[in-house]
């Protein structure tokens, strides 16, 4: 039983792909296509698509299986403005986040342009992979999807989601590796995996420490945005 919630997510993942990939062709008989990809497919609109979709089908199931069971009555828009009021007391933690989401960015950065010098098959694969997921540049679109939209999709899915229902079924420590696990094959790529692996680890601690997803959510955007300002 313990694998359906993951098995369900990776479903709803792939349901999220090509639900957007229709979307998004079905806007291009419509529209003037720009930053296509070989299939004609609007690359921006693309990942807007996606992670929206995403976003609805798992802060959803968060808010219906995580939250709301035991509590008789709750109200999505209160849960989230408790959230922030939570947050609030701690306001002096937010440029720390974004100040250590620019450094982690600016370290990752570094490294890989030294295994780049080391590496450069490997790289070359790793750099494909990357601009054939912007879309080759990066427009505004873009970075605004990847800014706000992913971090809160992927922070309820494998923070929210993943993580609690491992964290049931293997306790807490198990769990934040689980979903690190989870979260660096999500993004099928070798080395892409292995420092979202990184990441998700710190973010799967911090989800854990702070019992709320805000912290990590902003540390991932920070880290995201920052990969856009590193020159």
């Amino acid at each position: 039983m313990m694998l359906l919630p993951p098995l369900s997510s990776a479903v709803l993942s792939v349901v999220a792909y090509f639900a957007a990939f229709m979307l998004t062709y079905i806007i291009s008989f419509f529209s003037i296509e720009i930053l296509t990809d070989e299939w004609g497919v609007n690359v921006p609109i693309f990942l807007l698509f996606r992670n929206l979709i995403m976003l609805i089908f798992f802060a959803s199931w968060y808010y219906h299986f995580i939250l709301k069971p035991g509590k008789k009555h709750i109200d999505p828009f209160e849960t989230v403005i408790e959230s922030f009021s939570v947050f609030k007391k701690h306001l002096y933690f937010i440029p720390l986040l974004i100040a250590a989401g620019y450094i982690l960015q600016f370290l990752t950065t570094h490294l890989l342009r030294q295994l780049s010098l080391m590496m450069p098959e490997v790289m070359q694969s790793y750099t494909e992979s990357v601009s054939s997921l912007i879309g080759g540049t990066a427009s505004l679109l873009t970075v605004f999807t990847v800014t706000f939209i992913s971090p809160v999709a992927e922070e309820i899915l494998f923070r929210g989601l993943s993580q609690k229902y491992a964290e049931r079924a293997f306790g807490a420590l198990p769990a934040i590796f689980i979903q690190a696990l989870i979260f660096g094959i999500f993004h099928m790529d070798i080395i892409q995996g292995i420092y979202a692996f990184l990441y998700g680890t710190v973010f799967g601690f911090m989800a854990h420490k702070s019992k709320s997803l805000m912290p990590s959510i902003i540390l991932h955007a920070a880290i995201n945005l920052s990969a856009y300002l590193i020159p």
